[in-house]
């Protein structure tokens, strides 16, 4: 039988854990996977529209009698230009739209499956639905809040900022450097823009000679790596977020991606043995996602077997200490909202 692409793995083995509740982990899936299908078209136009706005300033500068030839006032022009119209704005607002949305997502699990074991009770929704609520807007501020090298995504977003600056400006310095006509230096940015170093190497061979080594090879790839890594992570702090106001809930299974022609962490976390089954993590001990960058690999809450909990909960609506974790859930998670 030939072997399922990537993708179609994962979603058989949430069906196969969700068991009875997998369409509720398919529609968290599916809420996940349509944010990332449009991220990387949504970064690099947020790198052409920036682009496009200081090429367009070039040709104004020209008109308006800057010179036939790039000169220091181009170079003086543009740079505000640049200082106005970075790309580290418009990559903060993607970011904060895609975290909530995606911490949405991996909450969607264990919210659905929660409430569909309340309705079956006399316990009302409402206070469950600002149980999670609540842990979703903890989980986007744990988003913001999480640091890489010391550094908190807002700072990561700005180094992308200005690593763009930066690149751009190395063009139109050369332009300036030659005398180049400024129409010619505001093509050379458009193109890079949309078709990176590749293409000025054929189009523009000297100009690359001079200052290829100081530019990157597409100049929006490492910003498409950050959105993709926070998106991950959270879709990863929504999913361990919810998974942690749910009464069911036992454990936090790792799922291996189909993509990992070379056994590396994710391996490890996904054939981890702690008792409740492979890749299941104890409750406070889950790993966070992602395990690296562009990893494709998912979480998915464990839960009791439904009837298991139900039974538990009919016990625990007649004698509260029948039970003392739902007990310890009533009075800590919902109450404390209700």
């Amino acid at each position: 039988m030939a072997e399922l692409p990537s993708a179609q793995q994962i979603l058989e083995q949430l069906k196969l854990i969700a068991g009875p509740y997998a369409k509720f982990a398919l529609a968290g899936r599916k809420k996940y996977v349509d944010l990332r299908l449009r991220q990387d078209q949504a970064v690099r136009s947020i790198y052409i529209r920036a682009a496009d706005k200081v090429a367009k300033e070039i040709r104004r500068l020209k008109r308006l009698g800057a010179g036939s030839q790039m000169n220091i006032r181009y170079l003086t022009a543009v740079s505000e230009s640049l200082r106005e119209n970075g790309v580290g704005e418009a990559l903060t607002d993607l970011l904060t739209g895609d975290i909530v949305k995606a911490v949405d997502a991996g909450s969607t699990y264990s919210m659905e499956v929660t409430l569909s074991h309340i309705s079956k009770t006399k316990l009302a929704k409402k206070p469950v639905k600002r149980a999670f609520f609540r842990a979703n807007n903890q989980a986007v501020e744990a988003c913001w809040a999480r640091t890489e090298r010391g550094l908190h995504l807002s700072d990561r977003i700005w180094d992308k900022d200005e690593k763009y600056r930066k690149a751009m400006t190395e063009i139109i310095q050369d332009g300036v450097a030659t005398g180049e006509d400024p129409v010619e230096t505001a093509r050379q940015l458009e193109k890079y823009v949309r078709r990176g170093k590749k293409t000025l190497a054929v189009d523009y061979p000297e100009m690359m000679d001079r200052i290829g080594n100081r530019v990157p090879q597409d100049i929006s790839y490492e910003a498409l790596r950050l959105v993709r890594t926070e998106t991950a992570a959270a879709f990863g702090e929504g999913t361990i977020a919810a998974a942690s106001v749910s009464p069911s809930y036992k454990g936090m299974k790792w799922v291996l991606s189909g993509s990992h022609p070379v056994p590396d962490i994710c391996d490890d976390l996904a054939n981890a043995d702690h008792g409740l089954g492979k890749g299941v993590w104890p409750p406070g001990q889950e790993p966070p996602m992602p395990a690296h960058p562009n990893c494709l690999c998912v979480l998915i809450s464990v839960h009791e077997d439904t009837d298991d909990f139900m039974k538990r909960l009919n016990e625990w609506t007649k004698n509260p200490q029948s039970h003392p974790d739902l007990e310890d859930w009533y009075t800590n998670v919902y109450s404390e909202v209700a």
